[in-house]
């Protein structure tokens, strides 16, 4: 790309820092474990295919994706491992499901009828997930039906039931409920084993799970945010050490000096105290940059922090660059990551936001030009 056409704002990904950050997952969960690595929502905002790629020279034992259209993405870049979806999905689906090879989660009655046809008529067996709710409310068979809808799809002689797993809504609020799920489906699955209905790969942790919470019964592992160098919750900073992959970086294109009064965006809230000079910076919500954090967050120039003044508009902010020596046109901005002695981390920008880690990231990474290093 010619140097006048490259984007004035960016994403980068450090693929080191996936590479650091899988090592430390597969430390963590021992070498009897498999780990499951969640490439769904675009790697959370890292960018799926590369991503995927690098995941799968790793060795990760699954890789984890929403939806039948990510699966077929990831077997079109040449990924021959074990992709499983996280979503149920609906009948009609069943066909490219066994075409691609793919590992369907079933829950219901209808998809795993659907399956077990299509496989017949390919004339061979398709490995299931069963997805048990123990708390969740969103997906899965309920804990106390389980069994019996076990039961059942084990008799469809074209499916074979390869998983069984579950979800932790509060692993980092709730111990006492997390424990509680992790007992549901440790009693389900021995009730399956004295049937006779033995399935190998049982599985229950998310980053935090794996981080928080350890159970001989679950042999495979599913991190998702710590893949990314983010950590799910804040404690967990003192037991490893994960590698921020994605920074945002972006340029200054306009400055101004404006005197006392003047006042800066949209609904003017707010309003100079004293002469200053403003940069304006080409990030907005429509890059997935949110609104909620007019007037708070900081960017970085000139290895100082500088506060945002204003509201953030769709595709530009403003920030107060007073301090900053030597800012001019073309000047580097860091929205997120490190510069000089300082760093805006995605929990800093959360905050902010009244939001997770996982929304800025996916938010920015998502509507971003990436570069990978």
């Amino acid at each position: 790309m010619s140097k006048d056409l490259r984007p004035l704002t960016w994403v980068e990904v450090d693929l080191s820092a996936v590479r650091h950050n899988f090592a430390v997952i597969k430390r963590l969960a021992g070498s009897k474990s498999r780990i499951l690595a969640v490439v769904k929502a675009e790697a959370y905002g890292h960018g799926m295919d590369r991503i995927a790629k690098i995941l799968d020279k790793l060795h990760a034992g699954y890789l984890g994706v929403s939806d039948v259209q990510e699966g077929i993405r990831l077997r079109k870049l040449g990924i021959k491992g074990p992709v499983l979806l996280f979503e149920s999905t609906l009948p009609q689906q069943a066909s490219a499901i066994c075409d691609h090879h793919l590992i369907p989660t079933v829950c219901t009655r209808e998809l795993a009828s659907a399956l077990n046809r299509c496989a017949q008529r390919a004339g061979r067996r398709v490995k299931v997930h069963v997805k048990v709710d123990t708390g969740m409310g969103r997906l899965g068979v309920w804990h106390a039906d389980a069994f019996s809808f076990i039961e059942q799809v084990s008799r469809l002689p074209y499916l074979i039931i390869d998983g069984i797993y579950t979800h932790f809504p509060a692993a980092d609020t709730d111990k006492k409920f997390t424990q509680r799920q992790i007992r549901q489906l440790h009693d389900l699955v021995r009730k399956l084993d004295r049937k006779g209905i033995i399935i190998p790969t049982i599985h229950a942790s998310n980053s935090m799970g794996l981080a928080g919470y350890r159970t001989k019964m679950l042999n495979l592992f599913r991190p998702g945010l710590m893949l990314y160098g983010l950590y799910p919750q804040a404690r967990l900073k003192k037991l490893i050490s994960l590698k921020p992959a994605m920074s945002v970086h972006s340029r200054i294109i306009f400055l101004k000096r404006i005197e006392k009064g003047r006042s800066i965006s949209y609904g003017r809230t707010f309003i100079a105290k004293a002469a200053m000079t403003v940069a304006t910076i080409p990030i907005g919500y429509s890059d997935g940059y949110p609104r909620l954090l007019s007037n708070k967050a900081d960017v970085l120039v000139g290895g100082k922090r500088c506060r945002l003044l204003g509201r953030v508009t769709m595709d530009q902010i403003v920030a107060d660059v007073t301090k900053v020596k030597g800012a001019r046109l073309g000047t580097p901005v860091v929205i997120l990551g490190k510069q000089s002695s300082h760093t805006i981390t995605a929990d800093e920008l959360a905050a902010y936001a009244n939001t997770i880690s996982y929304e800025i990231v996916c938010s920015l990474g998502n509507n971003i030009p990436r570069i990978y290093k």
